[in-house]
């Protein structure tokens, strides 16, 4: 498992299709605003806690400067978002949604 922490990059999956959830209510009960991730071999509902958190996942950001704009989004203190931000990205991680950037994705991203 890849510990994360506030200096790591992290890109979406390429393979990751991800839309409003409010189409796929059934799937939970935490569902309303949030998104449901897709990919070839599963579905992924994220709440709207956590849709905050993708959302800001575009492969420029820190993990650290996320977690600034969740805590900013959500109005809460930077270190009540830090732990389940970091636990979310660490799932977002293990199930593929997610990749650590490397230098070539990082410089490919901030040149558009």
């Amino acid at each position: 498992m890849t510990t994360v922490s506030d200096d790591m990059i992290l890109v979406r999956g390429l393979d990751v299709t991800a839309r409003l959830s409010d189409t796929v209510a059934e799937l939970s009960d935490r569902a309303a605003g949030g998104l449901l991730l897709e990919t070839l071999i599963g579905r992924y509902v994220l709440d709207r806690d956590a849709r905050m958190a993708w959302l800001l996942i575009d492969g420029r950001r820190t993990v650290g400067q996320l977690l600034e704009g969740v805590a900013e989004a959500s109005g809460q203190p930077l270190e009540e978002v830090r732990q389940p931000t970091y636990d979310l990205c660490e799932q977002l991680l293990e199930r593929g949604l997610v990749e650590v950037a490397t230098p070539a994705d990082v410089e490919a991203l901030t040149s558009l």
